[in-house]
Protein backbone atom coordinates (compact mmCIF):
# COMPACT_ATOMS: atom_id res chain seq x y z
CA UNK A 1 0.00 0.00 0.00
CA UNK A 2 1.60 3.22 -0.74
CA UNK A 3 2.13 5.61 2.09
CA UNK A 4 1.34 9.17 0.09
CA UNK A 5 -2.23 9.01 -1.45
CA UNK A 6 -2.29 12.11 -3.72
CA UNK A 7 0.29 14.21 -5.64
CA UNK A 8 -1.46 17.17 -4.07
CA UNK A 9 0.18 16.31 -0.60
CA UNK A 10 3.39 16.23 -2.35
CA UNK A 11 2.91 19.96 -4.06
CA UNK A 12 2.31 21.15 -0.10
CA UNK A 13 5.91 20.42 0.94
CA UNK A 14 8.13 23.08 1.68
CA UNK A 15 11.32 23.85 -0.66
CA UNK A 16 14.02 21.15 0.04
CA UNK A 17 16.35 22.91 1.09
CA UNK A 18 14.86 23.03 4.73
CA UNK A 19 14.57 19.16 4.53
CA UNK A 20 17.26 17.27 6.72
CA UNK A 21 19.43 14.76 5.47
CA UNK A 22 19.40 11.17 5.90
CA UNK A 23 21.97 9.69 3.83
CA UNK A 24 23.87 12.84 2.04
CA UNK A 25 27.58 11.50 1.27
CA UNK A 26 30.69 13.48 1.15
CA UNK A 27 34.45 14.08 -0.12
CA UNK A 28 37.45 15.40 2.27
CA UNK A 29 39.54 17.15 0.42
CA UNK A 30 42.54 19.09 2.17
CA UNK A 31 42.94 20.71 4.46
CA UNK A 32 40.44 19.40 6.36
CA UNK A 33 37.95 20.94 4.17
CA UNK A 34 34.77 18.64 3.09
CA UNK A 35 32.08 18.87 0.75
CA UNK A 36 29.34 17.16 -0.07
CA UNK A 37 28.19 14.89 -3.37
CA UNK A 38 25.90 18.00 -4.54
CA UNK A 39 28.24 20.94 -3.74
CA UNK A 40 30.91 19.05 -5.56
CA UNK A 41 28.51 18.84 -8.30
CA UNK A 42 27.43 22.66 -8.32
CA UNK A 43 31.14 24.12 -7.57
CA UNK A 44 33.43 21.11 -10.07
CA UNK A 45 32.40 22.23 -13.90
CA UNK A 46 34.37 18.91 -14.73
CA UNK A 47 32.36 16.78 -13.32
CA UNK A 48 28.93 18.58 -13.60
CA UNK A 49 29.98 18.33 -17.68
CA UNK A 50 30.60 14.90 -17.75
CA UNK A 51 27.17 13.84 -15.42
CA UNK A 52 25.27 16.66 -17.76
CA UNK A 53 26.80 15.34 -20.86
CA UNK A 54 25.49 11.23 -20.03
CA UNK A 55 22.13 12.79 -18.48
CA UNK A 56 20.71 14.51 -21.70
CA UNK A 57 21.68 12.26 -24.11
CA UNK A 58 20.04 9.61 -22.06
CA UNK A 59 16.59 11.78 -22.04
CA UNK A 60 16.74 12.82 -25.10
CA UNK A 61 16.35 9.63 -26.03
CA UNK A 62 12.47 8.37 -26.20
CA UNK A 63 11.34 5.12 -24.02
CA UNK A 64 8.87 2.88 -26.19
CA UNK A 65 7.00 0.40 -24.82
CA UNK A 66 6.60 -2.77 -27.20
CA UNK A 67 4.84 -6.12 -27.33
CA UNK A 68 7.26 -9.21 -28.23
CA UNK A 69 4.18 -11.09 -30.77
CA UNK A 70 6.93 -13.49 -31.67
CA UNK A 71 10.52 -13.74 -32.66
CA UNK A 72 10.55 -11.58 -35.77
CA UNK A 73 7.70 -9.71 -34.82
CA UNK A 74 6.65 -6.52 -32.40
CA UNK A 75 3.93 -3.90 -32.05
CA UNK A 76 4.63 -1.17 -30.03
CA UNK A 77 2.21 -0.27 -27.09
CA UNK A 78 1.10 3.80 -27.11
CA UNK A 79 -1.21 3.04 -25.05
CA UNK A 80 -0.32 1.03 -22.60
CA UNK A 81 -0.51 2.22 -19.12
CA UNK A 82 3.51 1.75 -18.46
CA UNK A 83 3.88 4.25 -21.74
CA UNK A 84 1.52 6.97 -19.87
CA UNK A 85 3.17 6.41 -16.27
CA UNK A 86 6.67 7.37 -18.30
CA UNK A 87 5.76 10.18 -20.46
CA UNK A 88 3.68 11.50 -17.86
CA UNK A 89 5.13 11.03 -14.80
CA UNK A 90 3.31 13.46 -12.17
CA UNK A 91 1.62 17.02 -13.31
CA UNK A 92 5.09 18.70 -12.90
CA UNK A 93 7.52 16.75 -14.70
CA UNK A 94 7.96 15.93 -17.84
CA UNK A 95 9.68 12.36 -19.10
CA UNK A 96 12.77 14.18 -20.58
CA UNK A 97 12.83 15.47 -16.82
CA UNK A 98 12.27 12.84 -15.32
CA UNK A 99 15.27 10.50 -16.74
CA UNK A 100 17.34 13.45 -16.79
CA UNK A 101 16.77 13.91 -12.91
CA UNK A 102 17.55 9.56 -12.59
CA UNK A 103 20.65 10.06 -14.44
CA UNK A 104 22.34 12.87 -12.68
CA UNK A 105 21.38 11.07 -9.53
CA UNK A 106 22.94 7.99 -10.22
CA UNK A 107 26.20 10.50 -11.67
CA UNK A 108 26.66 11.71 -8.22
CA UNK A 109 25.60 9.14 -5.89
CA UNK A 110 25.13 6.13 -8.02
CA UNK A 111 21.72 5.77 -6.33
CA UNK A 112 18.41 6.93 -7.37
CA UNK A 113 14.54 6.35 -6.35
CA UNK A 114 11.03 7.14 -7.60
CA UNK A 115 8.13 7.19 -5.34
CA UNK A 116 4.73 5.75 -6.97
CA UNK A 117 1.93 7.88 -6.05
CA UNK A 118 -1.70 5.76 -6.83
CA UNK A 119 -4.28 8.04 -8.69
CA UNK A 120 -7.43 7.41 -8.80
CA UNK A 121 -7.29 6.44 -12.76
CA UNK A 122 -2.88 5.63 -12.97
CA UNK A 123 0.20 5.85 -11.15
CA UNK A 124 2.83 8.92 -10.62
CA UNK A 125 6.23 9.18 -10.23
CA UNK A 126 7.95 11.13 -8.39
CA UNK A 127 11.64 11.97 -7.94
CA UNK A 128 12.87 11.39 -4.00
CA UNK A 129 16.10 13.17 -3.26
CA UNK A 130 19.05 10.38 -2.55
CA UNK A 131 20.54 12.26 -0.02
CA UNK A 132 17.37 12.23 1.80
CA UNK A 133 16.91 7.96 1.62
CA UNK A 134 18.34 5.80 3.69
CA UNK A 135 18.07 2.09 2.36
CA UNK A 136 18.21 -0.77 5.35
CA UNK A 137 17.79 -4.38 4.77
CA UNK A 138 20.16 -7.68 4.53
CA UNK A 139 20.96 -9.04 1.26
CA UNK A 140 17.67 -7.48 -0.20
CA UNK A 141 16.40 -4.06 0.60
CA UNK A 142 13.83 -4.25 3.52
CA UNK A 143 12.32 -0.94 3.75
CA UNK A 144 13.51 2.55 2.93
CA UNK A 145 14.10 4.89 4.84
CA UNK A 146 12.82 8.97 4.29
CA UNK A 147 12.86 12.12 5.72
CA UNK A 148 10.76 13.88 4.97
CA UNK A 149 9.24 17.55 4.63
CA UNK A 150 8.82 18.19 8.29
CA UNK A 151 12.15 16.58 9.17
CA UNK A 152 10.66 12.86 10.36
CA UNK A 153 11.58 9.97 9.34
CA UNK A 154 9.05 8.18 7.59
CA UNK A 155 9.74 3.98 6.85
CA UNK A 156 8.31 3.54 2.86
CA UNK A 157 7.90 -0.32 1.81
CA UNK A 158 10.27 -1.77 -1.37
CA UNK A 159 6.78 -1.61 -3.39
CA UNK A 160 6.06 1.88 -3.06
CA UNK A 161 9.48 2.66 -4.37
CA UNK A 162 11.59 2.40 -7.91
CA UNK A 163 15.08 1.83 -6.39
CA UNK A 164 17.99 2.08 -8.89
CA UNK A 165 21.31 1.47 -7.33
CA UNK A 166 25.16 1.11 -8.39
CA UNK A 167 27.34 -1.48 -7.10
CA UNK A 168 29.19 -1.04 -3.94
CA UNK A 169 31.84 -4.15 -2.44
CA UNK A 170 30.57 -3.63 0.98
CA UNK A 171 26.92 -3.11 1.18
CA UNK A 172 24.48 -4.58 -1.27
CA UNK A 173 22.28 -2.03 -0.73
CA UNK A 174 23.50 1.14 -2.03
CA UNK A 175 25.73 2.18 -4.78
CA UNK A 176 28.97 3.83 -4.05
CA UNK A 177 29.29 7.08 -5.55
CA UNK A 178 31.96 7.37 -8.37
CA UNK A 179 33.49 10.49 -6.94
CA UNK A 180 34.82 8.35 -4.23
CA UNK A 181 37.23 7.03 -7.04
CA UNK A 182 37.90 10.76 -7.99
CA UNK A 183 38.39 11.75 -4.90
CA UNK A 184 42.01 13.01 -4.56
CA UNK A 185 41.94 14.26 -7.94
CA UNK A 186 39.34 16.44 -7.19
CA UNK A 187 40.90 17.74 -4.13
CA UNK A 188 43.67 18.82 -6.31
CA UNK A 189 41.10 20.90 -8.75
CA UNK A 190 39.59 22.52 -5.31
CA UNK A 191 42.98 23.61 -3.91
CA UNK A 192 44.07 24.67 -6.75
CA UNK A 193 40.43 26.37 -7.50
CA UNK A 194 41.05 28.18 -4.37
CA UNK A 195 44.44 29.44 -5.00
CA UNK A 196 43.41 31.06 -8.31
CA UNK A 197 40.28 32.93 -6.39
CA UNK A 198 42.66 34.34 -3.60
CA UNK A 199 45.20 34.92 -6.62
CA UNK A 200 42.91 36.80 -8.57
CA UNK A 201 40.69 38.44 -5.54
CA UNK A 202 44.14 40.57 -5.39
CA UNK A 203 44.06 41.63 -8.91
CA UNK A 204 46.85 42.95 -10.46
CA UNK A 205 48.94 43.50 -7.63
CA UNK A 206 53.22 43.32 -7.92
CA UNK A 207 54.65 40.03 -6.91
CA UNK A 208 58.17 40.05 -5.46
CA UNK A 209 60.47 41.19 -2.85
CA UNK A 210 61.92 44.96 -2.29
CA UNK A 211 65.19 45.38 -1.46
CA UNK A 212 66.80 48.30 0.03
CA UNK A 213 70.55 49.31 -0.03
CA UNK A 214 73.56 47.71 2.02
CA UNK A 215 74.43 51.56 3.38
CA UNK A 216 70.79 52.74 3.97
CA UNK A 217 69.99 53.33 7.50
CA UNK A 218 68.06 50.35 9.43
CA UNK A 219 64.82 50.43 10.01
CA UNK A 220 63.13 50.07 13.74
CA UNK A 221 60.27 47.76 13.31
CA UNK A 222 57.66 50.37 13.50
CA UNK A 223 59.34 52.17 10.48
CA UNK A 224 59.44 48.80 8.78
CA UNK A 225 55.59 48.54 9.71
CA UNK A 226 54.84 51.20 8.59
CA UNK A 227 56.14 50.94 5.29
CA UNK A 228 54.50 47.58 4.81
CA UNK A 229 51.36 48.74 5.59
CA UNK A 230 51.68 51.71 3.03
CA UNK A 231 53.19 49.59 0.31
CA UNK A 232 50.10 47.06 0.59
CA UNK A 233 47.56 49.52 1.05
CA UNK A 234 48.99 51.10 -2.12
CA UNK A 235 49.66 48.30 -4.05
CA UNK A 236 48.88 44.89 -2.24
CA UNK A 237 45.46 45.03 -2.45
CA UNK A 238 44.37 45.41 -6.23
CA UNK A 239 41.36 45.97 -6.87
CA UNK A 240 40.70 49.60 -8.58
CA UNK A 241 44.29 50.07 -7.24
CA UNK A 242 45.29 47.76 -10.17
CA UNK A 243 47.84 49.14 -12.14
CA UNK A 244 49.13 52.11 -10.41
CA UNK A 245 52.88 52.79 -10.51
CA UNK A 246 55.44 52.47 -7.56
CA UNK A 247 57.67 54.64 -6.69
CA UNK A 248 60.59 53.56 -4.75
CA UNK A 249 63.26 55.88 -2.70
CA UNK A 250 66.04 55.16 -0.67
CA UNK A 251 67.80 53.20 -3.37
CA UNK A 252 65.48 50.84 -3.23
CA UNK A 253 64.82 48.17 -5.76
CA UNK A 254 62.07 45.88 -6.34
CA UNK A 255 62.53 42.19 -7.58
CA UNK A 256 59.69 40.26 -8.98
CA UNK A 257 58.83 37.24 -8.04
CA UNK A 258 55.31 36.21 -10.00
CA UNK A 259 53.23 33.30 -10.61
CA UNK A 260 54.18 31.29 -13.78
CA UNK A 261 51.33 29.17 -14.99
CA UNK A 262 53.49 27.04 -17.55
CA UNK A 263 55.95 26.12 -14.36
CA UNK A 264 52.60 25.20 -12.24
CA UNK A 265 51.14 22.93 -15.17
CA UNK A 266 48.11 24.53 -14.44
CA UNK A 267 46.40 24.10 -18.25
CA UNK A 268 47.97 20.60 -18.16
CA UNK A 269 46.11 20.10 -14.68
CA UNK A 270 42.68 20.94 -15.58
CA UNK A 271 42.76 19.12 -18.41
CA UNK A 272 43.96 15.91 -16.41
CA UNK A 273 40.98 16.58 -14.37
CA UNK A 274 38.75 16.50 -17.52
CA UNK A 275 40.35 13.49 -18.39
CA UNK A 276 40.13 11.91 -15.05
CA UNK A 277 36.52 12.87 -14.88
CA UNK A 278 35.42 11.45 -18.25
CA UNK A 279 37.40 7.94 -17.45
CA UNK A 280 35.57 7.70 -14.85
CA UNK A 281 32.29 7.37 -16.60
CA UNK A 282 33.30 5.68 -19.59
CA UNK A 283 32.74 8.77 -22.03
CA UNK A 284 34.89 9.15 -24.50
CA UNK A 285 36.86 12.15 -24.56
CA UNK A 286 36.20 13.92 -27.70
CA UNK A 287 32.43 14.34 -26.89
CA UNK A 288 33.30 16.54 -23.92
CA UNK A 289 35.48 18.94 -25.37
CA UNK A 290 39.31 17.29 -25.27
CA UNK A 291 39.57 17.29 -29.17
CA UNK A 292 43.55 16.98 -29.36
CA UNK A 293 43.69 13.36 -31.29
CA UNK A 294 39.79 14.27 -32.96
CA UNK A 295 39.58 13.84 -36.70
CA UNK A 296 36.46 13.38 -38.90
CA UNK A 297 36.35 9.80 -38.85
CA UNK A 298 37.30 8.99 -35.68
CA UNK A 299 34.69 11.42 -33.73
CA UNK A 300 31.87 9.46 -36.61
CA UNK A 301 33.29 6.39 -35.03
CA UNK A 302 33.02 7.15 -31.48
CA UNK A 303 29.78 8.44 -32.19
CA UNK A 304 28.72 4.84 -32.19
CA UNK A 305 30.74 3.92 -30.00
CA UNK A 306 28.77 6.38 -27.36
CA UNK A 307 25.32 4.23 -27.37
CA UNK A 308 26.74 1.12 -27.71
CA UNK A 309 29.60 1.11 -25.06
CA UNK A 310 29.00 4.14 -23.03
CA UNK A 311 25.21 4.53 -22.28
CA UNK A 312 24.98 1.25 -23.53
CA UNK A 313 25.19 -0.24 -20.29
CA UNK A 314 23.43 2.76 -18.26
CA UNK A 315 20.21 2.04 -20.58
CA UNK A 316 20.38 -1.64 -20.00
CA UNK A 317 19.91 -0.98 -16.13
CA UNK A 318 17.24 1.59 -16.53
CA UNK A 319 15.27 -1.00 -18.58
CA UNK A 320 15.40 -3.71 -16.55
CA UNK A 321 14.82 -1.92 -12.91
CA UNK A 322 11.42 -0.53 -14.97
CA UNK A 323 10.80 -3.61 -15.86
CA UNK A 324 11.38 -5.69 -12.62
CA UNK A 325 10.24 -2.73 -10.38
CA UNK A 326 7.53 -0.74 -12.86
CA UNK A 327 6.03 -3.26 -15.27
CA UNK A 328 4.25 -5.29 -12.61
CA UNK A 329 2.17 -2.39 -11.71
CA UNK A 330 0.30 -2.61 -14.99
CA UNK A 331 -2.54 -4.70 -15.72
CA UNK A 332 -1.51 -6.02 -19.16
CA UNK A 333 2.00 -7.34 -18.43
CA UNK A 334 1.83 -10.61 -21.01
CA UNK A 335 5.13 -10.29 -23.24
CA UNK A 336 5.51 -6.42 -22.79
CA UNK A 337 9.14 -4.88 -22.32
CA UNK A 338 10.63 -1.26 -22.83
CA UNK A 339 13.47 -0.58 -25.12
CA UNK A 340 15.18 3.29 -25.29
CA UNK A 341 14.79 4.35 -29.28
CA UNK A 342 18.78 3.89 -29.78
CA UNK A 343 17.69 3.40 -33.82
CA UNK A 344 17.24 7.50 -34.42
CA UNK A 345 20.78 7.86 -32.95
CA UNK A 346 22.31 5.44 -34.89
CA UNK A 347 21.01 5.55 -38.60
CA UNK A 348 23.64 7.69 -39.98
CA UNK A 349 22.95 11.25 -41.95
CA UNK A 350 20.09 11.90 -43.77
CA UNK A 351 22.65 11.65 -47.16
CA UNK A 352 24.04 8.14 -45.82
CA UNK A 353 20.46 6.97 -45.30
CA UNK A 354 19.24 8.15 -48.88
CA UNK A 355 22.08 6.29 -50.36
CA UNK A 356 21.67 2.93 -48.49
CA UNK A 357 18.10 3.11 -49.42
CA UNK A 358 18.30 3.51 -53.32
CA UNK A 359 21.35 0.73 -53.34
CA UNK A 360 18.47 -1.24 -51.38
CA UNK A 361 15.24 -0.34 -52.93
CA UNK A 362 16.64 0.71 -56.52
CA UNK A 363 13.98 3.08 -57.00
CA UNK A 364 12.82 6.26 -55.90
CA UNK A 365 10.76 5.71 -52.19
CA UNK A 366 9.13 9.25 -52.06
CA UNK A 367 6.65 10.84 -54.57
CA UNK A 368 7.05 14.58 -55.50
CA UNK A 369 4.18 15.71 -52.85
CA UNK A 370 5.82 13.82 -50.50
CA UNK A 371 9.33 15.31 -51.24
CA UNK A 372 7.53 18.69 -51.54
CA UNK A 373 6.12 18.16 -47.81
CA UNK A 374 9.30 17.68 -46.26
CA UNK A 375 10.17 21.12 -48.16
CA UNK A 376 7.01 22.57 -46.30
CA UNK A 377 6.03 23.53 -50.08
CA UNK A 378 2.80 23.48 -51.37
CA UNK A 379 1.33 19.99 -52.81
CA UNK A 380 1.01 20.11 -57.10
CA UNK A 381 -3.02 19.22 -57.95
CA UNK A 382 -1.38 16.33 -60.53
CA UNK A 383 -1.88 12.96 -60.06
CA UNK A 384 1.11 11.47 -61.34
CA UNK A 385 2.99 13.72 -58.45
CA UNK A 386 1.00 11.56 -55.71
CA UNK A 387 2.81 8.03 -57.79
CA UNK A 388 6.22 6.85 -57.68
CA UNK A 389 7.98 7.23 -60.70
CA UNK A 390 10.39 3.98 -60.99
CA UNK A 391 13.06 5.44 -63.46
CA UNK A 392 12.79 9.16 -61.85
CA UNK A 393 16.23 8.12 -59.83
CA UNK A 394 17.22 4.75 -61.70
CA UNK A 395 16.24 2.07 -63.43
CA UNK A 396 13.45 -0.11 -61.37
CA UNK A 397 15.73 -3.29 -62.48
CA UNK A 398 19.77 -3.35 -61.55
CA UNK A 399 21.29 -4.12 -65.25
CA UNK A 400 23.92 -6.61 -65.69
CA UNK A 401 26.81 -4.43 -66.71
CA UNK A 402 27.47 -0.75 -65.69
CA UNK A 403 25.84 1.80 -68.24
CA UNK A 404 27.95 4.15 -70.37
CA UNK A 405 25.59 6.96 -68.56
CA UNK A 406 26.03 8.90 -72.20
CA UNK A 407 29.11 9.69 -70.87
CA UNK A 408 31.01 8.09 -73.83
CA UNK A 409 34.76 8.29 -72.84
CA UNK A 410 37.65 7.78 -75.16
CA UNK A 411 39.43 4.76 -75.19
CA UNK A 412 42.55 5.92 -73.06
CA UNK A 413 39.77 7.17 -70.38
CA UNK A 414 37.15 3.98 -70.88
CA UNK A 415 41.04 2.18 -69.53
CA UNK A 416 41.45 4.14 -66.66
CA UNK A 417 37.98 3.94 -65.78
CA UNK A 418 37.24 0.36 -65.58
CA UNK A 419 40.99 0.21 -64.08
CA UNK A 420 39.55 2.14 -61.21
CA UNK A 421 36.32 0.14 -60.83
CA UNK A 422 38.44 -2.97 -60.86
CA UNK A 423 40.68 -1.82 -57.95
CA UNK A 424 37.62 -0.66 -55.73
CA UNK A 425 35.61 -4.07 -56.52
CA UNK A 426 39.38 -5.70 -55.62
CA UNK A 427 39.33 -4.01 -52.15
CA UNK A 428 36.09 -4.90 -51.80
CA UNK A 429 36.40 -8.04 -52.79
CA UNK A 430 39.46 -8.64 -50.57
CA UNK A 431 37.07 -7.61 -47.57
CA UNK A 432 34.40 -9.94 -48.45
CA UNK A 433 36.58 -13.06 -49.03
CA UNK A 434 37.23 -13.70 -45.25
CA UNK A 435 33.00 -13.79 -44.84
CA UNK A 436 30.88 -16.33 -44.98
CA UNK A 437 28.28 -15.95 -48.35
CA UNK A 438 25.28 -15.26 -46.40
CA UNK A 439 27.16 -12.67 -44.16
CA UNK A 440 28.61 -10.48 -47.38
CA UNK A 441 25.23 -8.63 -48.28
CA UNK A 442 24.79 -6.98 -44.52
CA UNK A 443 28.61 -6.69 -44.57
CA UNK A 444 27.89 -4.79 -47.90
CA UNK A 445 24.96 -2.76 -47.00
CA UNK A 446 26.90 -1.34 -43.86
CA UNK A 447 29.82 -0.15 -45.49
CA UNK A 448 28.14 1.12 -48.69
CA UNK A 449 28.15 4.68 -48.21
CA UNK A 450 31.97 4.50 -47.63
CA UNK A 451 32.60 2.44 -50.70
CA UNK A 452 30.29 4.80 -52.60
CA UNK A 453 32.20 7.88 -51.48
CA UNK A 454 35.58 6.62 -51.88
CA UNK A 455 34.85 5.31 -55.51
CA UNK A 456 33.17 8.35 -56.32
CA UNK A 457 36.75 10.28 -55.35
CA UNK A 458 38.52 7.99 -57.17
CA UNK A 459 36.13 8.52 -60.23
CA UNK A 460 36.00 12.44 -59.95
CA UNK A 461 39.35 13.08 -61.95
CA UNK A 462 38.19 11.28 -65.05
CA UNK A 463 34.45 11.90 -64.53
CA UNK A 464 33.43 14.47 -62.85
CA UNK A 465 29.97 15.71 -61.22
CA UNK A 466 29.16 12.09 -62.93
CA UNK A 467 31.32 10.13 -60.50
CA UNK A 468 28.79 9.47 -57.73
CA UNK A 469 26.01 8.58 -59.88
CA UNK A 470 28.15 6.27 -61.86
CA UNK A 471 29.63 4.76 -58.61
CA UNK A 472 26.35 4.62 -57.21
CA UNK A 473 25.21 2.30 -59.98
CA UNK A 474 28.88 0.13 -59.82
CA UNK A 475 27.95 -0.68 -56.25
CA UNK A 476 24.11 -1.79 -57.30
CA UNK A 477 25.68 -3.95 -59.36
CA UNK A 478 28.14 -5.56 -56.87
CA UNK A 479 24.99 -5.68 -54.27
CA UNK A 480 22.54 -7.84 -57.13
CA UNK A 481 25.26 -9.95 -56.98
CA UNK A 482 25.88 -10.49 -53.26
CA UNK A 483 22.18 -10.66 -53.00
CA UNK A 484 21.24 -13.53 -55.36
CA UNK A 485 24.72 -15.09 -53.41
CA UNK A 486 22.61 -15.10 -50.30
CA UNK A 487 19.50 -16.07 -51.73
CA UNK A 488 21.94 -19.08 -53.01
CA UNK A 489 23.78 -19.62 -49.42
CA UNK A 490 20.16 -19.64 -48.04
Amino acid sequence: MATIQSVGSLQTSPRASSWGSAGSGSLSLYAGRSLTYELIYRTQPNVRTVIDFIARNIAQLGLHVFRRVSNTDRVRLTDHELATWIEKPNPATTRYRLIESLLCDLGIHFNAYWLKVPARDRLHLVRLLPEHMRVEGGLLPDRFVWTNADGKIQELAPTDVVYFNGFNPTNPLMGISPLETLRRILAEEAAAGAYRENYWGNAGRFEGVIERPVNAPRWNPTQKQDWRTQWQGSFGTGGTRAGQIAILEDGMQFKQASFSAKDAEYLSSRKLTREECAAAYHVPLPMVGILEHATFSNIKEQHKQLYQDCLGPWLEMIVSEIERQLLPEARDTANVYVEFNIADKMKGSFEEQAASLHALVGRPIMTANEGRARLNLPRIDDPEADQLAPQQGGPAQLPSAPEPLALSPAPPEADALAAVVDRARARQSGRLAKLHPAERLDVFVSHLPRWSRELADDLRPLLGDEAEHYAALVNAHTLARLKAEADHAA
